[in-house]
């Protein structure tokens, strides 16, 4: 369920919304509370010079004396007493004409000097305080005619214009808090509705276990914004999968493995006691004994890797550069004793001095179980050849042996686990060898491949990128 916790994606698109949204609308709303009042004072401001023209233009000379015909504009808002529309022209020092809405009232329009705008006809324009402690707007003009200097004073009340701009800024308050909670409610419920397929997506999550790993999330359904996280979630589930994969089959093989082994061991101990033996019967229980001993010990060791392998415990953050003939010459060397008890030739070639990004001791492995193949599955008297060659930067090591060689059937089979042909069939073997040849040099970057002719031998060949040292 959607709530408006801080935490929740739900809450915080509706807070920042809101944040927003009232910063901008408040702003827009001063902005435009500062251009209506600048709009009506302007209008009082034109009105004002209109009524000034007609001033100037009322003044003339007649018979040497200087006269204001009043009698076309003393009428209405100039008659009434502070009607809130007042003039006064100066002659010099002398007063030549007054409003009658001024009554009586010592008047003097003072200006706040910082609050004044001189445009460019020279009139003057202020704020100030009327007859009846009123807002007023005032113009002031120095007029020069007929030889004399006219001061011209006009003044409108502002009171009204005021209460228009006191009403318009209640109702952008009124409109803006409306405004502001509307479009989040809007935007909280335009939230819930985006946020449900993500709430779907979470509802399937909780439905997958470890018992039902290969249940994906259909990314082609899923929304845009969230197919590329189904993508991701389908990987992170394959991967666990594989691991969980990995685990069942370790146990598996080690049961599979371990089985007969432990069998003929149990078996043998029952035999040999179940009466009193020989010297010679007991020696010969003990080391059939410890051939099976030294098997199960090669197959745990070898679960062992693989398990490390399964679960990517190879790391290429760990990688150094590993010398080619290095691993080779050691592996040769371990195999030694092997390769002289069954009467087999191993010789190297090697063409150069080759390095990888590796493990040494995992490529070793890798080697020495290849070079153990050639010589366990070998005739008598026959040869293992190791080669070690570049091609198009890479490492090519090639294994030769002419041993009894694989069934075309069998080729494709061989890095199974377990698998064993049956023309190759050895109570020494544990079937595992080139699975882990096959996942150590894949996980070095490399491949491996086989060809076998039935009866004259097999070639094993792996490709690792090589590195400039």
């Amino acid at each position: 369920m959607m709530t408006l916790l801080p935490r929740s994606i739900t809450g915080r698109l509706v807070f920042w919304f809101f944040v927003c949204t009232t910063v901008v609308l408040i702003s827009v709303g001063m902005f435009m509370y500062a251009k209506v009042g600048n709009i009506v004072i302007s209008s009082v401001d034109r009105t004002l010079h209109s009524k000034l023209q007609i001033i100037t233009g009322l003044l003339h000379e007649e018979q040497g004396s200087v006269e204001l015909e009043l009698s076309e504009i003393i009428a209405g808002e100039y008659v009434i007493p502070r009607s809130g529309h007042y003039y006064k022209v100066m002659m010099g020092k002398d007063m030549l004409a007054v409003s009658p809405s001024m009554a009586s009232d010592d008047f003097g329009f003072a200006p706040p000097s910082p609050a004044t705008v001189v445009n460019q006809l020279g009139e003057s324009f202020y704020t100030s305080i009327g007859p009846d402690n009123e807002p007023v707007r005032v113009i002031h003009y120095d007029y020069a005619a007929f030889g004399k200097t006219f001061t011209i004073t006009l003044a409108e009340s502002l009171k009204n214009s005021y209460t228009m701009i006191v009403t318009f800024r209640r109702f952008l308050q009124v409109t803006v808090t409306l405004s502001i909670l509307l479009l989040c409610l809007t935007a909280w419920w335009i939230a819930r509705i985006s946020l449900r397929p993500l709430a779907a997506f979470s509802s399937t999550i909780e439905t997958i276990t470890h018992k039902n790993l290969t249940e994906h999330i259909d990314a082609e359904t899923t929304a845009n914004e969230l197919s590329t996280l189904a993508s991701s979630f389908n990987a992170l589930l394959a991967r666990l999968n594989h691991v969980f994969e990995s685990q069942k089959r370790l146990i598996a093989d080690a049961s599979h493995g371990l089985k007969t082994p432990l069998s003929v061991i149990r078996t043998q101990c029952d035999v040999v006691l179940q009466r009193p033996r020989t010297s010679e019967e007991y020696i010969e229980a003990l080391q059939t004994i410890k051939a099976y001993s030294h098997n199960m010990t090669r197959l745990i060791n070898n679960l062992l890797s693989l398990a490390r392998l399964d679960a990517g415990l190879i790391s290429v953050a760990g990688y150094t550069p590993v010398s080619i003939r290095e691993c080779v010459d050691q592996a040769v060397q371990m195999t030694k004793q092997l390769a002289d008890d069954r009467q087999v030739q191993i010789t190297t070639s090697v063409d150069e001095l080759l390095f990888v990004m590796g493990r040494q001791s995992d490529l070793l492995e890798a080697f020495l179980n290849i070079i153990e193949n050639g010589v366990r599955y070998n005739r008598e008297g026959g040869t293992v050849t190791v080669s070690v060659v570049k091609q198009d930067k890479q490492a090519v090591i090639t294994v030769s042996d002419t041993g009894a060689g694989i069934r075309d059937g069998d080729q494709d089979r061989v890095f199974e686990r377990f698998y064993r042909a049956d023309s190759e069939r050895n109570p020494e073997g544990t079937g595992l060898g080139l699975s882990i040849v096959k996942s150590v040099i894949s996980a070095h970057g490399g491949e491996i491949n086989i060809r076998s002719e039935p009866g004259k031998g097999s070639c094993f060949s792996v490709f690792l990128p090589t590195i400039d040292t």
